[in-house]
């Protein structure tokens, strides 16, 4: 990536950042399918996504001379809606992820492995707070895949990426396959890469 290195080989700009997306299951959703993270920059109808949902400047790719050294990777999602709490308990066990990079898999396994660990806590109380239930897929600042040394993954400028999130109708009962976001409600779920992004000195 010369761009991006002086001429002696020393990096212009190294910043720890990580790269993320996000994915909503809006209401009425069903859980069964495919979702790919880092492949859009706009929500559903054609707006930008905020910075609350992601990072990425263009879909799929870094911009020119910018690169990415993944160091790890983070699944993670919460809940507090009572109607929606078989969600992520079914989500974490029943779902797979894949990072490509090119046309090379380069992370590939069940989603509780990036997820770490899930929390849960019910809360008994009045009024808003009834009953009220909070779900989190690992602890803060939890980095659960971690790539070290040689086995760092590098992102080039302009090339290709991203994570594929699958939940398969075969591998859910019968129940599950009928679970549905509550209305009035969404759960989003964030995909992040930890790392290194290097980009030239403005």
């Amino acid at each position: 990536m010369p761009i991006v290195t002086l001429p002696g080989g020393e990096l212009r700009d190294e910043i720890r950042q990580p790269l993320y997306d996000t994915v909503d299951l809006a209401a009425g959703d069903l859980l069964a399918g495919t979702r790919r993270f880092f492949s859009s920059v706009t929500e559903t109808g054609g707006v930008p996504k905020s910075l609350l949902k992601t990072n990425m400047k263009q879909a799929g790719q870094l911009e020119t001379a910018v690169s990415f050294r993944v160091q790890g990777l983070c699944f993670d999602a919460q809940n507090y809606q009572n109607a929606n709490a078989d969600i992520l308990p079914v989500v974490l066990e029943k779902s797979s992820l894949r990072l490509a990079v090119g046309v090379k898999d380069y992370w590939a396994g069940p989603a509780r492995f990036a997820a770490g660990r899930m929390v849960e806590t019910g809360v008994a109380g009045t009024g808003l707070a009834a009953g009220r239930t909070h779900q989190q897929y690992g602890w803060a600042a939890v980095q659960p895949i971690v790539f070290q040394g040689k086995h760092v993954i590098d992102i080039n400028p302009l090339q290709n990426f991203q994570v594929s999130w699958e939940i398969l109708a075969q591998d859910l009962t019968t129940a599950e396959n009928a679970l549905t976001i509550a209305a009035g409600s969404e759960i989003p779920f964030v995909m992040s890469l930890k790392g290194l992004l290097r980009r030239p000195v403005q």
